[in-house]
């Protein structure tokens, strides 16, 4: 620290880790980054998985924006690191201070948790927090915590440099005039108060001004960002094989901008990093049962056959689900409950229709290109030879509805003044109705650029801030101990169309790709022939959680799943029906008497609930002949759209509650394991709940005690969840 009192303090480096499942958090954590670029500081920007590049017992200041996938679970690029920190001893990070932004949602119970769960290890193993962890909610607009959280950031860790001083020489931070007087305050009290160590900025701290980055003097801040595209012939795009399709409009009131003249809480503009190098070489057409090089998967990536395809429900049901089969040449060692993941690419008219609203023609889109640059998103890093058709097929999500950085960086390249207000009025903290009215007719990137034909932004700028492509994940259905249950495993979808008011038509990414692969088979029997020979890219994906049957195989087990929820339980079931099928042979064998089958397992319960027994009754044959031969034990079934169905209830927990004795009897006596699939938002809270009220009911549980022992048994793995939003 200098010896004038109202010099600003200058700034050591920090290091900002992200664990991203979708996306949201790398992309908040590279501004984080850019932006302390910007104000001086030297800063490393890492995914939680590369923490090995990382020196930690120098680290003088650490940013951690971390989500949460699946019921609690940490991200796909983070699962390395977690076992780094299972790993270490005693409190080796005392040298480490560390913030944490979590992002979450609430539908789900463990809000944030990789979040919570970071934040107590850091702390066990010795490192401090230098500014209050934050928690934004998905459920509610992430924007809502992460703006003010990273607004508060700066002056907090300008003053984590003052608390930590080090003779590393590098640029003063470039602060609001406010952030200065906030941290020249905190100064001043941390030497009228010597005994307090560390003084942190909380989020009740006085507003602070606008960091916003926008054009300077009128300038584009990324002018000749795609010079290296130049020998890319840019012209309308000449007839394709497929149609490209046309963007909807998405009509949106905006008569409320008049009211606000001052707009406030813009995004700022995200960096410019990404350029597209021509490589001058035309690519020949890949073969349609490969993939991109650049595709990264958590685990090996498989070509899979479709071996078998079933629609479940007849054309008058509400939704149609598909069962499909996958075959594969090597075998596949995988359990009961894990899932797979599915790069499925994005709708190829849809990709047609972007490149031609692009203006990239068919000889331009087939070119090979290289994408690099410094601070690039992670998902386009690994793209060094690969033609724009396939990067928009695979790489970028032409389908999530935009972020409030994207509206404001397609603000800043609108043309047409008319456009350029309602971009900007959409991206600030005054249109947030017409920006989430904007988002919930699920616009893709086709449908904004045809709602604001004047937008004009580089090729680049595009690729660089479209979200990444994800994998989609389904549960295996099979069991790996039937016939060739090492090559094959099987799934069910319900294949996601609709449409919305205004004749907009939505479809998802990867189940209209799969039932349009499969032929759309009709409801009825299974079809093995004449099936698509194309080979599909899916990878495994183990459950972490343990989702899967106990290796005790008399332990009971209690299987709740309406909808498509039941899927894994059908696993479970196939898989219990081979373990029989093993021990009856095994008794059979000598001259001693046989013992009873029933003896070697524990009961198997299944609450399943659909609308119509007719329509949507998934796997029926199959629950009812499981039923027959012992395999299940109780098979409970709620319908919801039907009246007087005997032995039903409306609702899964409705048939719980009917039979709460006996489930307490089977989880306080004999230790049932617990198993819930499904809908978070709604039935398995409602499922919770029921647990809840079965333990004070039947085991004489005061409520808040219930509660903590359904979190004991969580912890236990007793108590499983597998859920979605």
């Amino acid at each position: 620290m200098t010896g004038n009192e109202n010099a600003v303090p200058q700034a050591d480096h920090l290091t900002v880790f992200f664990a991203s499942q979708t996306g949201n958090a790398e992309s908040i954590s590279r501004n984080i980054y850019e932006q302390a670029q910007e104000r001086g500081f030297k800063a490393f920007h890492y995914a939680l998985n590369d923490h090995a590049k990382v020196d930690w017992d120098k680290e003088d200041c650490l940013v951690f924006v971390v989500s949460t996938t699946g019921d609690g679970d940490p991200p796909d690029n983070s699962t390395k690191f977690w076992r780094h920190l299972r790993k270490l001893k005693g409190v080796g990070l005392t040298k480490a201070k560390y913030t944490i932004l979590g992002l979450g949602d609430t539908n789900y119970d463990n809000f944030c948790q990789t979040a919570k769960r970071l934040d107590t290890r850091l702390q066990e193993l010795g490192a401090s927090s230098f500014y209050p962890r934050g928690l934004a909610d998905d459920a509610t607009g992430l924007e809502e915590t992460v703006d003010p959280w990273i607004k508060n950031l700066w002056p907090a860790l300008a003053h984590q440099v003052i608390s930590t001083p080090t003779i590393h020489d590098f640029p003063k931070p470039h602060l609001t005039p406010e952030e200065e007087k906030i941290v020249k305050g905190l100064i001043l009290k941390q030497e009228q108060d010597r005994k307090q160590s560390i003084v942190t900025v909380t989020l009740d701290s006085p507003k602070l001004l606008s960091t916003v980055t926008s054009t300077t003097n009128g300038r584009d801040p990324i002018v000749n960002t795609i010079k290296d595209l130049n020998n890319l012939t840019l012209t309308p795009s000449a007839s394709s094989p497929i149609t490209p399709a046309v963007g909807y409009k998405i009509d949106i009131d905006f008569s409320a901008m008049a009211d606000h003249s001052n707009l406030t809480a813009l995004p700022r503009v995200p960096n410019a990093n990404l350029h597209i190098a021509d490589l001058e070489t035309v690519v020949e057409s890949r073969a349609p049962d490969s993939v991109p090089t650049f595709i990264q998967t958590p685990t090996p990536l498989l070509m899979a056959t479709i071996n078998k395809a079933q629609c479940l429900t007849p054309s008058d049901a509400l939704k149609r689900t598909i069962a499909i089969e996958f075959g594969f040449e090597d075998d596949v060692d995988y359990a009961p409950g894990d899932a797979f993941g599915i790069w499925a690419p994005n709708n190829e008219a849809l990709v047609r229709g972007v490149l031609s609203v692009l203006n990239v023609s068919d000889t331009a889109a087939t070119k090979a290109v290289r994408l690099h640059g410094q601070g690039i998103p992670s998902h386009l890093q690994t793209v060094e030879s690969a033609t724009l058709l396939d990067i928009f097929r695979y790489a970028v999500d032409l389908t999530s509805p935009p972020k409030k950085a994207n509206i404001r960086l397609y603000a800043e390249h609108a043309n047409d003044l008319a456009d350029k207000q309602k971009l900007m009025f959409m991206a600030s903290k005054q249109g947030a109705d017409q920006f989430n009215a904007f988002r919930a007719q699920s616009p893709t990137f086709l449908d904004i650029m045809h709602t604001f034909p004047s937008i004009d932004v580089p090729l680049a700028r595009i690729i660089e801030t479209l979200p990444p492509m994800q994998p989609r994940y389904y549960s295996i259905t099979s069991s790996p101990m039937s016939k060739n249950g090492h090559r094959r495993w099987s799934c069910a979808f319900n294949v996601v169309t609709y449409d919305l008011s205004g004749g907009i038509h939505r479809r998802g990414v990867c189940t209209p790709w799969l039932d349009e692969l499969a032929g759309q088979v009709p409801f009825g029997k299974a079809v093995t022939t004449g099936l698509t020979t194309q080979r599909l890219p899916v990878f495994l994906k183990p459950n972490e959680t343990r989702f899967n049957l106990p290796s005790d195989t008399t332990k009971p087990v209690i299987m709740i799943g309406p909808g498509t929820g039941v899927a894994p339980f059908m696993g479970f079931l196939e898989h219990r029906a081979e373990q029989r099928l093993i021990k009856k042979r095994l008794v059979n064998i000598g001259s001693g008497p046989r013992q009873h089958l029933d003896d070697h397992f524990g009961d198997m319960w299944l609450f399943f609930g659909c609308r119509h027994r007719e329509k949507d009754w998934l796997f029926r044959e199959q629950m009812e002949s499981y039923k027959r031969d012992g395999v299940l034990t109780e098979l409970q079934l709620a319908v919801s759209r039907e009246e007087n169905v005997p032995n039903s209830a409306k609702y899964v927990q409705d048939l719980m509650r009917s039979q709460g004795e006996s489930l307490w009897n089977l989880i306080h006596k004999k230790g049932a394991a617990i198993y819930v699939c499904g809908d978070a938002k709604g039935m398995a809270k409602a499922v919770h709940d029921e647990l809840v009220n079965i333990l004070v009911d039947h085991g004489g549980y005061e409520r808040m005690a219930a509660i903590m022992e359904l979190n004991k048994w969580a912890q236990e793995k007793r108590y499983l969840r597998d859920l979605w939003a």
